[in-house]
């Protein structure tokens, strides 16, 4: 059977857009919940910036898989939990062009990818662990979960969640913590600019980490 809750949409579209100028790793200064180092850009570089569309997945069958895209909206991320699946690939060419269609932006899924040179391509961002050959038969039991919920890389990933990625990896935050950490996240990329340009005119590091010391989360006063 396939669990199909109803939406999440509680992530303001401002908040989301705000994210795109907002590094991965700035967001990692705040939050432990990025997922495990082994899941990866299928191809590089790459950003994604969206709420998550959460999806248990059985790992010989796509069932749950197409229901989510029968909700999907415009700007979701597709957030697999494969059951510890690690060689049979759920994802490839054509699952991102029906991706596509119904306006989702990228994919993260805890098992592999397929068709990579095509997800290349089509400039669909999809971090995996890893790729494979392997691809699932559409035999099985149907059953899963849409909007449940979702364990992916070692992180619990709630429906309508942030997902933020790139080429160092991705990390969640919940729509509370999205929008609580973004002045500090923007901080911190205004800190690093001003860096950059402070040592090409020949600064000293110590010095300029002295006159703008790294900013302290809210989160962690």
């Amino acid at each position: 059977m396939i669990v199909i809750n109803p939406r999440v949409d509680i992530l303001d579209p401002a908040l989301i857009e705000s994210y795109w100028n907002i590094a991965p790793a700035s967001l990692g200064h705040a939050l432990d919940s990025g997922l495990d180092s082994s899941i990866n850009a299928v191809w590089k570089p790459v950003k994604l910036v969206g709420r998550a569309l959460t999806v248990q997945a059985y790992p010989q069958i796509d069932t749950a898989v197409s229901e989510a895209l029968n909700i999907a909206q415009k700007g979701d991320v597709l957030v697999m939990n494969r059951f510890g699946e690690s060689r049979i690939a759920n994802w490839g060419e054509f699952a991102a062009i029906g991706a596509l269609e119904v306006g989702i932006i990228g994919v993260v899924t805890d098992g592999p990818a397929t068709d990579q040179m095509a997800l290349r391509q089509l400039k669909f961002p999809t971090f995996s662990r890893g790729t494979s050959a392997v691809t699932i038969k559409r035999t099985g039991i149907a059953e899963g979960g849409v909007n449940v919920p979702v364990i992916v890389g070692g992180v619990v990933i709630g429906p309508g969640d942030l997902i933020l990625a790139d080429e160092d990896g991705v990390i969640t935050a919940t729509p509370e913590q999205a929008a609580l950490l973004l002045p500090f996240c923007q901080e911190m990329e205004a800190r690093e600019v001003w860096m950059r340009k402070e040592l090409k005119s020949d600064r000293n590091l110590l010095d300029l980490r002295k006159a703008w010391p790294l900013p302290t989360p809210p989160n962690r006063t």
